[in-house]
């Protein structure tokens, strides 16, 4: 084993570890492929990474990130489908208008970043943790890329207030890599058909919306945002609302909803107040709840 990677660990860790870490690499790359040596090694770099930035599992940064990851998967899926829904209305209305084609392409390119972050975090949802997430967060990337575009040619003031816009999505959705493989959600669905299928839905349901809402009527109604992040919280399941024991855990699940709903234009800045405000009461209400005779904020 390459001394670098062992360097990489903090050094009260190496001490103790080490020459288990090196044998436990040497018997796991003996006689191994290429790749399976990349992913060993990577594995090694992201564990003493995870351990030098103090968010392992054995650390209240790593438990803290495994309990808000499963809400920033369901934020990224419902600002997706909102975004993507909203985006296909304004193609359909476009269309019918005959002014589709100038900005066509763009459109197009930022729809399908819209469908690979919904995809990939509905799939990341189901339980293929890894590959979903990496999905959502290459889709986010995108769309805020793409997004560059008519950025660029405002004038200089405003490009600046948009950079919250652009880099929110990609912060939330890239959120979830944080947390220790030992504390990731569980396999809500068993099987690649089944997965392939809560893909499929997740489709139909943003399709539901824009056939449904293509001139944007929705927009006043709670529903357009509303059920996609209805049915975002309904696959992260009990056991996400189970994990969250303390205040600050409660805030920081709240965090990446608050942060969509800003910037997906559902709510403005008074609106953004008053919800922290309702999450404040909540936290000292647990809180309260905690002190007279629970042992954890959610007992559940």
């Amino acid at each position: 084993m390459n001394s670098v990677l062992l360097h990489l660990y903090p050094a009260g860790f190496r001490r103790a570890f080490g020459d288990e870490i090196a044998e436990s690499y040497r018997e796991a790359t003996e006689g191994a492929g290429r790749r399976a040596r990349l992913r060993e090694t990577a594995d090694i770099v992201a564990h003493a990474l995870r351990l030098r930035l103090g968010v392992g599992s054995a650390h209240p940064g790593g438990r803290l990130f495994a309990t808000v990851a499963p809400f920033a998967l369901a934020a990224t899926a419902a600002y997706a489908a909102f975004n993507l829904s909203a985006s296909v209305g304004d193609w359909y209305v476009m269309r019918m208008a005959g002014t589709a084609g100038r900005v066509g392409p763009l459109v197009t390119l930022m729809n399908c970043c819209y469908l690979l972050t919904l995809i990939g975090a509905v799939v990341a949802l189901a339980g293929r943790y890894l590959p979903g997430v990496f999905c959502a967060a290459a889709g986010a990337v995108g769309s805020s890329t793409t997004f560059l575009y008519p950025v660029w040619r405002m004038p200089l003031e405003l490009r600046w207030e948009l950079v919250g816009f652009l880099i929110a999505p990609v912060v939330i959705a890239a959120l979830p890599l944080a947390c220790p493989p030992d504390l990731r959600p569980a396999h809500r669905v068993r099987g690649p058909a089944g997965v392939f299928a809560v893909a499929v839905w997740a489709v139909l349901v943003v399709a539901a919306v824009a056939v449904i809402d293509p001139l944007g009527i929705g927009l006043l109604l709670p529903w357009r945002f509303g059920v996609p992040l209805a049915a975002a919280l309904f696959l992260a399941g009990r056991r996400a609302f189970a994990q969250i024991r303390t205040t600050v855990q409660l805030a920081c699940a709240a965090a990446p909803f608050i942060v969509t709903l800003y910037f997906s234009g559902w709510v403005q800045s008074q609106e953004i107040l008053a919800a922290l405000g309702a999450l404040a009461v909540t936290a000292v209400a647990l809180r309260l709840r905690r002190g007279s005779g629970s042992d954890t904020v959610n007992p559940a």
